[in-house]
């Protein structure tokens, strides 16, 4: 055996020309393949980042009615103490970002709209989705305020006809069927990245949502910032038997939360499937395209061997190692070549076209194509197209078998 592998490396650079052919394509495969699928990977992180940011966030913590109930009668109680015991209980959770939401009436001079009302605690929920940057009249809460204040979407402030300065009134539900009303001086108006909060959206500091509310260190949901994301189901389960949150308190995924978008990902899933498929099966006739014509210059170099006596299954097994160390080299080299590339794009995302940004950002995400960097893309790409080159390697072995010598000779 030892013989065998030392004359499949010795063929492999007799010719080089023929073999760095080889490798080339394999090269080109595992790098348009990763690249692909680096790519669509990038778009899927990009939709849930963007979505769990602004909704549920990685981990959400509720009341255990709130699902079926949500409002300001089903909300959880929590102080700084008992969040820090959380933080040091659970070191994998990076920051806990409170709210408390809930549907009221907002009133402006003339005109009325359902409003959506988001208490939250500005610097945390900046810090998970930079949400203060993007206001665009006024500021987010001005701290020398003396009166109640609020925030209000773009949308919204456009249909109630309100600037900064005004005042605008919201009417609700409060605690255990009390009446929440409220005057809140708008300090600025910010455009929410999902068009149909921008239409609704109030925001609150939290101290002021609770006070409206009439409940006082009460928060609708806490959401959890795990230090690793991918390990956000890990920290989840670790959550369901911590006891500082009480006995009716619910631990949610934003899988479990967010249905709709897993089924978005299936399918985005099932697309990028059937075009990998194709890709897969232009890389396998290229490879085998390379393979078919290196075989038939070589059928006079086997016809010889096997004349002088070397078994045909021992010259299957040169060729199937020459295969197996031609595959190996490209799918590293392939490896190598992509990763300055993808690692460039992760860095450098592709902006896209006014137009196609324009129709991205109503859809809440990002006018850019993400890349990811995932090493199982790496992985697992270079794993199917060795696969599928090592498949290839069939047919030179069927041709060794059912190799005339005579014949052979004579080319």
């Amino acid at each position: 055996m030892k013989l065998l592998t030392y004359l499949a490396w010795k063929n492999l650079w007799r010719n080089r020309r023929r073999s760095w052919i080889s490798i080339s394509s394999v090269i080109f495969a595992v790098t348009l393949s990763v690249f692909l699928e680096s790519m669509d990977r990038g778009s899927q992180e990009a939709m849930v980042r963007n979505t769990v940011r602004y909704s549920t966030g990685y981990i959400n913590i509720q009341d255990s009615l709130y699902q079926e109930e949500p409002n300001v009668d089903n909300v959880i109680y929590f102080d700084n103490h008992k969040l820090e015991k959380l933080k040091d209980n659970h070191p994998d959770i990076a920051y806990v970002v409170p709210r408390i939401e809930g549907f009221v009436l907002a009133v402006g001079e003339q005109i009325s709209k359902v409003a959506y009302v988001k208490g939250i605690d500005l610097p945390k929920e900046d810090r998970f989705n930079g949400i203060g940057s993007r206001i665009e009249e006024g500021v987010f809460f001005n701290p020398n305020e003396r009166e109640a204040q609020a925030v209000v979407g773009k949308g919204l402030a456009q249909q109630l006809s309100l600037s900064t300065g005004d005042t605008i009134v919201l009417l609700g539900q409060g605690h255990q069927g009390t009446v929440a009303a409220g005057k809140f001086v708008v300090t600025g108006i910010v455009r929410h990245p999902i068009p149909e909060w921008n239409n609704s959206v109030v925001f609150l500091p939290l101290a002021d949502a609770q006070w409206y509310y009439g409940v006082e260190g009460g928060v609708s949901s806490l959401m959890i910032v795990p230090k690793k994301v991918g390990r956000h189901k890990v920290l989840a389960k670790s959550l369901v038997k911590e006891a500082i949150l009480g006995p009716y308190a619910q631990v949610y995924t934003w899988e479990e939360l967010q249905p709709e978008l897993l089924r978005t990902l299936a399918f985005d899933r099932a697309g990028t499937l059937v075009f990998l498929l194709i890709l897969y099966a232009v890389i396998g006739f290229g490879i085998f395209g390379t393979v078919l014509t290196m075989t038939l210059e070589r059928e006079k170099e086997f016809g010889t061997l096997v004349s002088i006596g070397l078994q045909k299954w021992k010259l299957s097994l040169v060729v199937l190692l020459e295969s197996m160390l031609l595959n190996f080299i490209g799918v590293v080299l392939g490896i190598l070549v992509a990763l300055p590339l993808i690692l460039y794009f992760f860095f450098h995302p592709i902006p896209l076209g006014e137009e196609m940004g324009d129709l991205m950002a109503d859809y809440g995400l990002e006018p850019v194509l993400f890349f990811s960097m995932d090493p199982y893309i790496f992985i697992n790409q270079a794993i199917i197209v060795f696969f599928i080159a090592m498949l290839i390697v069939l047919y030179p072995i069927f041709r060794v078998f059912s190799l005339d010598i005579l014949i052979a000779s004579k080319k």
